[in-house]
């Protein structure tokens, strides 16, 4: 498998969510230092405190944020990686190049991920999301991702692949599916019934040669795709937006 990747763009990312989250610690240590030494004569104390309190968590959030996607092991990008590993070069991951963050690309057309990385157990049932797990509340606090309506996301990015292809490809109909992916190791996954294909990543190459495998592209077909998709490189990585594609 090829992946062709926005690697700047991550860079710049986990470097935000690295140092916002050390930068927000500091400065409500400053807020609870302030705390220490007010007093009721000291008026401008407490809008100090306030103030430092409100950049403090912040920058914690933003941190998070940024830190839980792009930063460490559990980084999306890293987990979509090590669940296609050893996929063949009729394969090319995308990330954070088109208008949906990753999109692969295979001979039968495109699939759409949207991920999640979290912990504990996830349910879907009637209708319904459920997640279990310890310390939610500061997860969220933390800005750290949470479960949301990921189906939603993911009929949000086919729609925009949809939008990007129908405009240099007007004429044509290109195959397309989404996926929800939860790639954190200890997540219990159990989905009754879900709207979109909702799958543990370990699981997800069997996934695409059983039930989401799709007829065969025409060549023609694929070519014009590849064309749009590389940059106007036909089927060359590097020809896509001056990046640089490697072997996943």
């Amino acid at each position: 498998m090829r992946v062709i990747a926005n690697e700047r763009y991550i860079k710049r990312r986990a470097f935000v969510g690295r140092y916002a989250s050390i930068a927000g610690l500091l400065v409500l240590l400053v807020s609870f230092i302030l705390s220490i030494f007010w007093t009721q004569e000291s008026a401008l104390i407490p809008l100090g405190m306030w103030v430092a309190l409100l950049i403090g968590v912040s920058l914690s959030m933003v941190g998070g944020y940024y830190a839980d996607r792009f930063e460490g092991p559990r980084a999306h990008y890293r987990g979509i990686r090590e669940a296609l590993k050893g996929l063949d070069q009729r394969y090319t991951l995308f990330q954070y190049v088109l208008p949906s963050p990753h999109v692969l690309w295979g001979p039968d057309g495109l699939t759409v991920l949207v991920v999640r990385s979290i912990p504990g157990e996830v349910t879907y049932a009637n209708g319904r999301w459920n997640w279990r797990q310890r310390f939610k509340f500061l997860r969220a606090l933390a800005g750290q991702e949470g479960i949301g309506v990921p189906e939603a996301e993911v009929e949000y990015e086919l729609r925009r692949m949809g939008r990007y292809l129908g405009k240099a490809l007007p004429d044509l109909s290109v195959p397309m599916q989404g996926v929800v992916l939860f790639t954190h190791p200890d997540v219990k996954l159990s989905v009754q019934d879900p709207p979109v294909p909702v799958l543990h990543a370990r699981k997800f190459k069997d996934w695409l040669r059983g039930p989401g495998a799709r007829k065969a592209m025409p060549g023609a077909l694929r070519r014009q795709v590849e064309e749009v998709l590389f940059g106007g490189g036909g089927s060359d990585p590097n020809a896509i937006g001056g990046l640089t594609g490697r072997t996943g």
